[in-house]
C-alpha cells in the first residue's frame, strides 16, 4: 500500500452530522463504516450463531454484493501482506494434508475449513480492503465498541444479581443445534458450539467473580478484545468518554482471568507511555516495535525464562492461582517437552514441522506438547521452521504497514500489534486477532471535530 493513500482528509465536512447527542446518526455513515458499526454492535447474534466461519461469511457475502452491485470483482494488484497470509493459510492446509495422508489419517473437512474460515478468508478479505482504499472513522469503531461494553455489563449485573453466578447448563449455539453437537457441554467440546457467558467453577482476578466469557469464544477471546478496546479508549481525546470506556474494558479484561493478557495489557500501557515518549522520539517508533517484538519472541518463548517471568508475576493473583493451582506446572512440562521435540526432530519435522499436536504431559486433555504458545508450539513445533519464516515475514509486513501509515491512523492500532506480538509467547492465536487486525487496517484518525457529540464524546 502506498502511504500516499492514507492521507487524512481535511474537509470541514468529513465528521458533518456524525452524532446527535450521544446517538450515531447511521445515515451519515458510509457503507464500509455500515457494515463494521453494525457487525460490531450486533456481536451476541455472532455468539448466538456460534462465530463459526465468521470470516468466510462476511468474505463472501461482500463478494457477492460486490458482483451484484458492478458486475465483476475489480481488484488491484495483491500486497505482500496479502499475499503472505494467503500463502501462510495454504502452507497449513497443505503441509496438513500430506501428513494426514503419509500417516493413513482421515483427513476431515474441519481442519481445512478452519484454515479457510480463518488466513484464506481474512487474506482476501484484507486485499479487498486495500483494493478498496476502505477506511472507517475511528469514532463509529469507538462508539460500537462502547455499545458492545454496555451490552457486557448488562449480562454481568443478570448475572451476579439474578443468577447469583450458579452453575447452569449451556445451551447450544446454532452452528451447533444445526451440526447436531451433543446436547451436554463437557470441556473440549468447543465453547464455540454453546452459549457460555461465564465459567462458573473458575473464578475470575476480582474476589468474588467467576471467569468471564460474555458473547466470545473463550476467555482469552474476550481478553484480547477488551485489550483493544481499552487501547482505543485512550485514542479518545474528550476525558469523559475516555475514562469510562477504558475503565469498563479494563475491568472486564480482569473479568476474563486471563494472565498473560493482563500483564501483556499493563506493559503495553507502560510502553505507550514512557518508551514512546522518550526512546520513541529518538529511535522511532519502528525501533521500538521491532525491539519488543524481537525481545518477546526470543525471550519469552523460551521455555525456562517463559516461565521464570510468568511465575514471579503470578504471585500478585494469587486467587487465579488457587482456582487453577497446575495451570502454571502444567505449562512448564509443556514448554519443556515442546522445546525438546523440536531440537531433537529430524529434518523433516524441523523444517516442515510436526503439524499435530504430541502427546499429553498431565490428565487435562489440552495440556498436550505443542499447545498454549502461539511462538513455541503452533509455529516452531507445528509449522516448522518453513511456516515460522512465512509467518514473520507477513507479521513483519503488517507492522511496517501500520508504522508506515501511523499519521493517519489511531495510536491503539500499532499498540494492539504489539499486545498480539507478547501474548503471542504464551496463548495460541486467537481467530479474534485476524478480525481486529481488518478492523484497525480500515481505522482513520479524523482530525476534524464532530458536531454536538464532539463537546462531549468526540476527538
Amino acid at each position: 500500500m502506498k502511504n500516499k493513500s492514507w492521507k487524512i482528509e481535511n474537509k470541514s465536512n468529513i465528521d458533518s452530522q456524525l452524532f446527535s447527542g450521544v446517538k450515531l446518526r447511521f445515515s451519515a455513515l458510509n457503507k464500509t463504516e455500515k457494515v463494521v458499526c453494525l457487525s460490531i454492535v450486533l456481536t451476541p447474534l455472532w455468539w448466538l450463531w456460534g462465530w463459526s466461519y465468521l470470516l468466510l461469511i462476511l468474505a463472501l457475502s461482500v463478494f457477492a454484493y460486490e458482483i451484484k452491485q458492478t458486475g465483476k470483482l475489480s481488484l488491484s494488484r495483491p500486497s505482500a501482506i496479502a499475499i503472505l497470509t494467503l500463502c501462510f493459510g495454504l502452507y497449513t492446509i497443505i503441509t496438513s494434508y500430506f501428513y494426514f495422508e503419509s500417516n493413513n489419517i482421515s483427513y476431515g473437512p474441519r481442519l481445512f475449513l478452519s484454515t479457510i474460515d480463518s488466513w484464506i478468508a481474512s487474506a482476501f478479505l484484507l486485499w479487498y480492503i486495500q483494493s478498496k482504499n476502505l477506511r472507517i472513522r475511528f469514532q463509529v469503531v469507538a462508539w460500537a465498541f462502547s455499545v458492545v461494553v454496555i451490552q457486557m455489563l448488562v449480562v454481568l449485573f443478570v448475572s451476579v444479581l439474578i443468577y447469583q453466578q450458579r452453575d447452569y447448563a449451556p445451551l447450544r449455539s446454532i452452528f451447533a443445534f444445526i451440526t447436531g453437537k451433543s446436547a451436554v457441554f463437557e470441556r473440549g467440546l468447543g465453547n464455540r458450539n454453546y452459549l457460555i457467558p461465564y465459567f462458573s467453577t473458575d473464578r475470575g482476578f476480582i474476589p468474588g467473580f467467576v471467569r468471564y466469557v460474555f458473547f466470545f469464544e473463550g476467555p482469552e477471546a474476550l481478553a484480547l478484545i477488551a485489550g483493544f478496546i481499552t487501547l482505543m479508549a485512550l485514542d479518545i481525546k474528550n476525558n469523559t468518554w475516555s475514562l469510562l470506556l477504558f475503565g469498563s474494558s479494563y475491568f472486564i479484561s480482569l473479568l476474563s482471568g486471563t494472565r498473560s493478557v493482563f500483564f501483556a495489557l499493563l506493559i503495553i500501557l507502560i510502553i505507550r507511555y514512557t518508551v514512546t515518549v522518550t526512546a520513541g522520539k529518538k529511535f522511532g517508533i519502528a525501533f521500538v516495535l521491532a525491539l519488543m517484538a524481537a525481545v518477546s519472541f526470543s525471550v519469552f518463548s523460551l521455555p525456562l525464562t517463559s516461565n521464570i517471568v510468568f511465575d514471579n508475576v503470578e504471585q500478585t493473583t494469587q486467587n487465579v492461582y488457587e482456582s487453577r493451582e497446575d495451570s502454571s506446572e502444567a505449562r512448564s512440562r509443556i514448554y519443556i517437552e515442546t522445546w525438546k521435540e523440536i531440537t531433537d526432530a529430524p529434518n523433516t519435522e524441523l523444517f516442515w514441522g510436526h503439524i499435530i499436536h504430541g502427546e499429553n504431559v498431565t490428565s487435562h486433555p489440552t495440556a498436550k506438547i505443542g499447545s498454549h504458545s502461539f511462538y513455541l508450539s503452533t509455529l516452531l513445533y507445528r509449522s516448522g521452521l518453513i511456516g515460522t519464516i512465512l509467518f514473520i515475514l507477513y507479521w513483519t509486513s503488517l507492522v511496517w504497514w501500520f508504522v508506515s501509515t501511523k499519521d493517519s491512523r489511531p495510536l491503539s492500532c500499532l499498540m494492539i500489534l504489539a499486545l498480539f506480538s507478547v501474548t503471542f509467547c504464551v496463548m495460541e492465536f486467537e481467530q479474534c486477532v485476524l478480525i481486529i487486525i481488518l478492523i484497525s487496517s480500515m481505522l482513520q484518525k479524523a482530525k476534524t471535530k464532530v458536531n454536538s457529540f464532539s463537546k462531549v464524546y468526540g476527538r
